[in-house]
């Protein structure tokens, strides 16, 4: 069933899984068999006590009976628990009736247990428990993720030429501290377009220079092998600041 989703239905599926996970994670406690039936993926019934015959996946997948996976992890780890039940009784000791969410994981880790549900809810924790296993990502999400970012650069491009049309129009007595577009957040580098509207100049005057200098006003690019150059952002914050890079 997931191979006839498209890209962007397997993601947003994925984002409500995770949704339904973290609020189940963020709960201040969970009884025992309400952590068993979530680490096997499926939704604990209001007021569970034993492990129900059929029931609702995290994901919204409806199970008529209990004669799968999910519900075979279920019946296992609950196997566990009330082997722990006993060893508490015959020790002398109280066993919880309510755990912490991050406590019934690391209970799960003693015992040697592991689902995908689990890996799930470690990954929401943060948990980088292995670090050398390959971080799988399927083709289509991949070819997706990319085409969005193409689409997402041709548009920045676009209105960044059209910001600095608009402030060639204004007249080019505006100096570099003033300028029309403010630097963008969180990026190392800036496209041409990009470069040229945070300076309110033309893209065209800033492609001339490079080609006879090697830079502009000493902002020296970084070419790519697709022979498109990108401008680093701490040379233009420099230039902005009234900083001279040699050139």
């Amino acid at each position: 069933m997931t191979e006839d989703r498209t890209p962007q239905e397997r993601i947003a599926a994925a984002r409500q899984l995770y949704a339904v996970l973290k609020e189940y994670l963020d709960r201040p406690t969970w009884t025992p068999i309400d952590g068993t039936l979530i680490v096997s993926g499926i939704h604990p019934p209001p007021d569970c006590a034993e492990i129900p015959n059929g029931g609702v996946g995290l994901d919204g997948q409806v199970f008529t009976g209990g004669g799968n996976e999910r519900f075979s992890d279920a019946r296992r780890i609950w196997r566990k628990w009330t082997w722990r039940c006993e060893d508490d009784q015959e020790n002398g000791e109280v066993t919880p009736v309510e755990l912490k969410p991050h406590k019934f994981l690391i209970w799960c880790d003693d015992m040697d247990i592991e689902t995908d549900w689990i890996r799930l809810c470690r990954a929401l924790y943060g948990d980088k428990t292995n670090p050398g296993q390959v971080d799988f990502i399927p083709a289509e999400i991949v070819e997706h993720a990319a085409q969005s970012a193409r689409v997402i650069d041709a548009l920045t491009a676009r209105l960044a030429a059209q910001d600095a049309g608009a402030a060639a129009q204004k007249g080019s007595g505006k100096s570099l501290a003033r300028s029309p577009m403010p630097l963008p957040e969180n990026r190392e580098h800036l496209s041409t377009e990009e470069f040229a509207a945070v300076l309110a100049v033309e893209p065209q005057s800033v492609r001339k220079r490079y080609s006879e200098t090697g830079s502009y006003h000493g902002v020296r690019p970084t070419k790519l092998p697709n022979r498109r150059v990108i401008w680093p952002v701490d040379a233009v914050k420099q230039l902005l600041n009234g900083g001279r890079i040699g050139e």
